[in-house]
């Protein structure tokens, strides 16, 4: 079919059979929209509050010259490079704190007599 899978193709929209009253139905009014909004901030208030808060105090630090927290990131690689690829795998495992969950016999079964 020609136009298919372009922006223009209105053919699934034809199969719907929606009446002006119907479609008028589904589309909110000014009154129910303000209500909605009153009862999801009623809701959310306590959000909303640490919201506002958090915002306060990055103002005020902007204020002070005080720079918002920075996450720090761990850094990867801190260290020599490994000789083997058995190192690197110990290494890696050490780093990712999963060395208790690791069978070290089978890692040294896999690459070799361990060099440590």
């Amino acid at each position: 079919k020609e136009g298919e899978g372009e922006g223009g193709d209105d053919e699934g929209l034809s199969d719907v059979d929606l009446d002006d009253e119907e479609l008028d139905g589904y589309i909110r009014t000014e009154d129910e929209a303000r209500s909605r909004e009153v009862v999801w901030n009623e809701m959310n208030k306590e959000y909303l509050a640490k919201v506002e808060e958090r915002q306060r105090l990055s103002d005020a630090r902007g204020l002070l010259g005080v720079p918002d927290k920075v996450k720090k990131r761990r850094r990867v690689g801190d260290g020599p490079p490994a000789s083997s690829a058995a190192e690197a795998a110990r290494d890696m495992l050490r780093s990712k704190n999963l060395s208790s969950k690791v069978n070290y016999s089978a890692l040294e079964d896999l690459f070799g007599a361990a060099d440590d």
